[in-house]
């Protein structure tokens, strides 16, 4: 269990073609499975014509011959071929989800727990089947133990890999009231739990039902497409039969079995064999990602979208913020503040405490003091004072602990804690108090205020950095500078949103100087600073008022009613179930800058589908080209000029088909992985799709027709 969702997709994955997919693209052949697919439904009916044909060819009389008969089987053969190769691509596409929720089901495998039962006083460890655990059970958990099911830590402090909800290999620190996952492995120490669902209720189950659900109706983009092709079916179905009737009315002597061939040769096949396909593995490639779409509308929807709404924090920002720089007092130097903020921050195991040992450290303000730590009394950040210290006692002399500093071993030196009052509390000649936090505070606590104190604090919060203030035996010694981080990549992302014509729009709680320093850093040119968690919904509802699609992300019950009410709809797995019930997208990582990667794969899926559509037209005007010159060519003379591939009757029909049904095939890969996407602008993308596939969807028939043809002549 040490590798979880970060592995699914590799480790004992089936073949791309295994036998089960094969089976089952067997199984779609059966008629009835076909009716949701009108095309390939109408192939397989002419597959049954010219089958007839060559069982019983005085059935079709004046329309079929006799000697022909081996040539019937050919055709016959090749049409169920066709439609063979578009149930498989159906069938390799399903085959990746079902893969997905297989995948996830293979955690969830039984395992025998500790169940603790207390009788008269008496405490009892027995082991128990995880299936049989229910709400309200006890569990012992030690190390190496797998967790059975989800539940609470009630006593001990361990490490637990949980990979399964992040596919990182990083040990997540366990105490009482945290929630363990099902699945998931202690690695260190003893815990006790109570289990928090029943096993149809587990975090692992619920994955299982999102992917399962994964299969929705066509959304209506594929059924606006689907449309085009039942019109184009039927266009192509009454020329057919004009040309059939004209035939034997001017006595033009065409066989129905070309006839047929050169029918299906018209039809959109192609984007009617993948068109299923498509879809479906636009969820599979969200899925890879570790985002589960409760239906491809979701991910069509996101293809869509103009206007794209960002939290600063998690999204734009890394979300902790840095020291960044040590600005000391008139009177003190800077390594006054930075020794100061190291001591202070010594007990601190936040990314912010830790970021300022390492400044102080890469700037060598290690202070003399470290080994009155051990000795210290720490002041825990309280939300009333918003302020954190330590209080030394004597001491002096440098001494590193041999533990090497991490945040686990620094905690073993802490004496005793207390909570910091709002103008300390008395101190010692011998002793030395830092205490670090809000500026406004500090004032509260120290003897007197610098005359440059507000103008360095109103600075830094001009440029959006984040003011801090260190005191030192209640005097104001300097200001650290704290930055929020920018994600790495995240200017790119935000230009490649604005290229496709996409308009992203900030949300922040910040103060509004804050947010425009980091809206313009980015590329932002929108931004809704001191926002409510409601303010999102407000803007999503003016933003479709406007005829926009909207996307955003969130993850707690305030933002419900806004991910409902976007077009897309991004949540965090971290966050309430009311978020994730109201959203059709899940995020496992709970990364909110995956709304980016949705919008773009949403992109890519249309690119893909278009792209496969347009080389599809194109193929059946080459292809009717190619075919009519030498269909009629014995009765009009003048056609044969037109017969620029040399190709006789028979083989051209043969060739054509032949090229018709391989097309789907090699087109699968791309209509699984999706066409190559680079964002640029909507214009740009739909000319390069028209060169590349339509052009090419032109040339490509007659190249590949005219090698069939050569191939069959060497037979």
């Amino acid at each position: 269990m040490s590798t979880r969702i970060g592995k699914m997709m590799s480790v004992r994955r089936p073949a791309l073609v295994s036998r089960k997919v094969l089976i089952d693209s067997l199984v779609r052949l059966n008629p009835f499975r076909l009716i949701a697919n009108p095309v390939m439904l109408i192939v397989e009916i002419t597959f049954f014509i010219v089958a007839s044909m060559a069982i019983y060819p005085e059935g079709f009389p004046r329309l079929a011959s006799p000697s022909l008969q081996i040539f019937y089987v050919e055709v016959a053969l090749i049409l169920l071929v066709t439609v063979w190769f578009s149930t498989l691509s159906d069938a390799l596409a399903e085959s990746q989800a079902k893969n997905t929720a297989n995948s996830l089901r293979r955690l969830e495998l039984e395992v025998s727990s500790k169940k603790i039962l207390i009788e008269a006083g008496s405490r009892q460890i027995v082991p128990t089947p995880s299936r049989e655990l229910r709400k309200g059970d006890l569990i012992l958990l030690e190390k190496n133990d797998t967790i059975p099911i989800d539940a609470q830590v009630l006593e001990g402090i361990a490490m637990v890999d949980e990979s399964l909800l992040t596919g990182e290999s990083t040990a997540v620190r366990k105490a009482p009231g945290d929630d363990v996952i099902g699945g998931s492995q202690v690695l260190s120490d003893t815990l006790t739990a109570k289990v928090t669902v029943n096993p149809d209720e587990t975090f692992i189950n619920q994955m299982i039902r999102m992917v399962e659900s994964s299969k929705r109706p066509k959304t209506p983009n594929e059924r606006a497409v689907t449309i085009v092709l039942i019109g184009l079916t039927a266009i192509f179905t009454i020329l057919i039969a004009a040309l059939l009737g004209i035939s034997r009315v001017l006595s033009l002597a065409a066989d129905l079995s070309v006839l047929v061939a050169l029918y299906v040769c018209l039809l959109p096949t192609t984007i009617g064999a993948l068109l299923p396909s498509i879809g479906l593995s636009g969820i599979s490639r969200l899925y890879k990602e570790k985002i589960v779409a409760k239906s491809g509308r979701a991910v069509e929807t996101a293809g869509d979208t103009d206007v794209i709404l960002l939290d600063k924090t998690g999204t734009i920002t890394i979300g902790n913020r840095q020291a960044v720089e040590f600005l000391p007092f008139p009177g003190f130097a800077e390594r006054d503040v930075g020794e100061a903020a190291f001591l202070a921050s010594w007990h601190d195991d936040t990314p912010e405490g830790r970021s300022l040992i390492r400044l102080a450290y890469e700037d060598g303000f290690v202070p003399k003091e470290m080994n009155a730590l051990d000795a210290s009394e720490v002041y825990e950040f309280s939300a009333s004072t918003r302020t954190s210290g330590v209080k030394l006692s004597g001491g002096t002399g440098f001494m590193l602990p041999k533990s090497g500093g991490t945040g686990r071993e620094r905690g073993r030196l802490r004496r005793k804690f207390e909570p910091h009052l709002e103008g300390g509390v008395p101190i010692g000649s011998d002793e030395t108090e830092i205490i670090k936090g809000a500026p406004d505070a500090i004032k509260k606590i120290v003897r007197s205020v610098p005359a440059d104190y507000d103008t360095i604090v109103q600075k830094i919060s001009a440029t959006g950095d984040t003011a801090m203030a260190l005191s030192r035996n209640r005097e104001a010694i300097g200001i650290v500078r704290l930055r929020d981080v920018l994600k790495p990549d995240i200017k790119e992302k935000i230009m490649a949103v604005k290229m496709m014509g996409i308009r992203p729009v900030m949300i922040t709680g910040d103060q509004p100087l804050t947010a425009k320093s980091i809206a313009a850093e980015v590329g932002i040119d929108e931004f809704q600073p001191e926002a409510k968690p409601e303010d999102k919904y407000d803007i999503v509802r003016r933003e479709q008022a406007e005829t926009r699609i909207v996307a955003m992300i969130g993850d707690g019950t305030n933002d419900a009613p806004a991910l409902a009410m976007a077009d897309v709809g991004l949540a965090m797995n971290s966050g309430t179930q009311a978020a994730k019930e109201a959203a059709n997208m899940v995020d496992l990582e709970s990364n909110p800058a995956k709304i980016i990667e949705v919008v773009m794969l949403g992109k890519q899926l249309l690119m893909t589908r278009g792209a496969v559509t347009t080389f599809s037209i194109a193929n059946d005007v080459a292809k009717y080209f190619a075919i009519m010159p030498v269909l009629f060519a014995s009765t009009v003379p003048e056609l044969k000029a037109l017969n620029v591939l040399g190709l006789g009757l028979n083989s051209a029909v043969l060739s054509a088909l032949i090229f018709n049904a391989i097309v789907i095939p090699l087109l699968i890969p791309l209509a699984l992985r999706g066409v190559t996407f680079k964002p640029s602008g909507t214009m740009k993308l739909f000319l390069k799709n028209t060169i590349i596939y339509g052009i090419g969807g032109v040339i490509v028939p007659f190249v590949g027709i005219k090698l069939i043809d050569l191939g069959i002549s060497l037979l």
